[in-house]
């Protein structure tokens, strides 16, 4: 004899399981669908401010104010880290966006170091170079994350060093970047791991 709450039972569970799945994909999908919004957004923006750069004078561009466009870059940058996490470093989709949100972020890297040289600013430019299988890449990113914290007027740049593509070639190049993690602070390279004590000294020539 059938037991029918048995039967119903399974079914239930089982179309819980399928919804279950179902709901998880459509998320993750709607997840990766927003990053692509904002990442048109941030390049709009992004042309908005080199346009401006190009038609305004020196002293209008100097007393322009990015911190709004540079949080919401940083917004992004961890948008795309959870979504790498759901996805994970091997998705097609994950990877073509997060070499675009590098690309955007080398721009934004060279507009500021000329925004620096232009306007006789002191800006901190940091690039961060990391890779999957570094034992110190996560130490490292820790250890900028809190250098930033207490100073939000810095630019920090992470960028994967696995990631393809000729502008970063060129960028880890010029560098000379050939390992990880390696950091660039304003223009000088740094091809080994760096102590918050050390980092502070570099940026500001002092150990506290």
């Amino acid at each position: 004899m059938v037991n029918f709450r048995f039967v119903s039972a399974i079914g239930i569970s089982s179309l819980i399981f399928l919804l279950g799945i179902f709901l998880g994909q459509a998320i993750s999908y709607y997840n990766l669908s927003e990053v692509r919004q904002t990442q048109e957004k941030l390049l709009y923006k992004m042309t908005g401010y080199d346009l401006t750069y190009s038609i305004l004078s020196e002293k209008n561009v100097c007393n322009l104010s990015f911190r709004d466009f540079i949080k919401e870059r940083v917004e992004l940058g961890q948008k795309l880290v959870s979504l790498e996490e759901r996805f994970g470093p091997e998705n097609e989709e994950a990877k073509s966006l997060q070499e675009r949100y590098h690309l955007y972020q080398i721009r934004e890297y060279l507009f500021f170091k000329e925004f620096n040289q232009e306007c006789s600013r002191q800006i901190p430019l940091i690039l961060y170079f990391y890779s999957d299988n570094c034992d110190m890449c996560d130490a490292q990113g820790n250890i900028l994350d809190a250098l930033y914290a207490r100073n939000k007027s810095m630019n920090i740049y992470a960028i994967d060093y696995g990631v393809d593509n000729i502008a970063l070639r060129t960028v880890k190049n010029l560098y000379e970047i050939n390992t990880t993690p390696s950091v660039v602070i304003n223009g000088k390279t740094y091809n080994h791991f760096l102590s918050f004590k050390e980092l502070n000294n570099i940026l500001y020539g002092e150990a506290s």
